[in-house]
């Protein structure tokens, strides 16, 4: 536990120094969008340097978090991770273990020592060690997950500098990451335990890029072995079922459609609720606390806030947010796009890129304000191919065809 201690208190140093730093030399910007004459932004630009500088503070403490973190990792591991959008990554105090739970390819990775015997590994030991570790990870808490993650510790001193609205109150402490593997919100010892028996009958051994019998690994392969536990095939459909109802309900409270919500949830976070991005954005829909969160909490309280990563882990929250969002852009950034079709297309393509950088699509320079005028003068069709084939960025054309697609899913269910 001194060791763990030691590591989060260095880790904090090296972050509130990079905030410091990133306040007055700058660093990492996200541009504020020309979002034309909003009456939400009377005061845009002292909102504006508002959100730039607390940007330049946040996106440097989170450089200086991970950069931190990753030494501290190279120490064990030869390929550093911590967590992003659809990983979450845990270590052991020590640095022996590490855990991750893989939400795009729906399964859960264990690595640590081989334990082997006469040359070869031994099974038994190594699952029964594997075992133990996987029913710690199946029943880990959203409150426990964030509290024992380095890097959000760090940057959490930087958010609560910057009068960040907390999260502690807001996160559901008793709700499991990944509360879809069980019946009971609440599952016993022995549920967990059979849980994690049931998925470990399913893993195989991997050993950088090979994959062998457990009974067949020599020794000569090194030490550091991983096994791949694949989860249930249904368990994005209960995760969805989970999150159905709260999307339902604030799909309606904001004028949005339900399908477009969840499949802009699928393609942000995979439904990780643990989700982060380097920007850094938080939680399922990926908000952006000075930016996206903002907006938002402009629309839901009529004051802008800056919300703590804590607040949007949550995801009954982070929903919230991100739907109230969409309803700002959709609404009221972009209403002057008259084609209810071209402007959801517009909207889908902003929510990844800003309405900034999508109209560079229409007009080769970052100005919606004259963009509108082209976006009108075609069809529904030919701004989503345009969108497609011009967006300046391959992601944002390659998040919107996403988007679109998991939609037509969404919609059958």
């Amino acid at each position: 536990m001194g060791e763990h201690l030691v590591r989060r208190l260095t880790l904090l140093v090296v972050v509130l120094l990079a905030a410091s730093n990133g306040a007055a030399n700058g660093g990492w910007v996200i541009d504020r969008d020309d979002r034309g004459d909003s009456p939400l932004l009377k005061d845009r630009k002292s909102i504006a340097m508002t959100e730039q500088e607390q940007q330049q503070r946040l996106a440097s403490a989170y450089k200086a978090a991970v950069g931190a973190e990753y030494r501290n990792i190279r120490q064990h591991w030869s390929a550093p991770e911590t967590s992003n959008q659809t990983r979450w990554v845990a270590y052991s105090d020590d640095y022996q273990v590490k855990k991750v739970v893989d939400f795009k390819s729906n399964q859960i990775e264990i690595s640590m020592e081989g334990v082997f015997s006469g040359g070869r590994l031994d099974f038994a030991a190594m699952n029964k060690k594997v075992g133990s570790e996987l029913e710690k990870t199946v029943a880990t808490r959203l409150k426990d997950a964030i509290e024992n993650d380095p890097v959000q510790t760090a940057i959490n001193q930087v958010y609560a500098d910057l009068g960040a609205a907390s999260g502690a109150a807001q996160l559901e402490t008793s709700e499991l990451v990944l509360k879809e593997l069980f019946r009971s919100a609440n599952p016993s010892a022995a549920e967990i335990r059979r849980e994690a028996g049931a998925l470990m009958r399913n893993a195989s051994i991997r050993y950088q890029a090979l994959n062998a019998s457990v009974a067949s690994v020599p020794v000569s392969l090194g030490k550091k072995m991983t096994y791949v536990i694949p989860m249930p095939d249904n368990r994005i459909r209960r995760k969805v079922m989970e999150f159905q109802p709260v999307v339902r309900s604030n799909a309606k409270r904001f004028d949005l459609s339900e399908d477009v919500v969840m499949a802009i949830i699928h393609t942000e976070s995979h439904f990780n609720p643990l989700a982060r991005s380097h920007v850094p954005a938080f939680g399922l829909m990926q908000i952006v606390p000075s930016t996206a969160g903002r907006d938002a909490t402009r629309e839901l309280y009529q004051k802008p806030s800056l919300l703590s990563a804590q607040y949007l882990y949550n995801p009954k929250k982070n929903i919230e947010v991100g739907a109230a969002y969409l309803h700002v852009l959709y609404y009221d950034y972009f209403k002057s796009i008259k084609n209810p079709q071209s402007r959801l297309y517009y909207t889908i393509a902003a929510y990844n890129a800003g309405a900034s950088n999508v109209a560079k699509a229409f007009i080769g320079k970052a100005s919606f304000t004259d963009a509108v005028e082209v976006v009108n003068g075609m069809t529904p069709d030919q701004v989503l191919q345009r969108l497609l084939k011009q967006a300046p960025h391959k992601e944002t054309r390659q998040y919107l065809e996403k988007v679109l697609k998991r939609r037509a899913y969404y919609a059958k269910m």
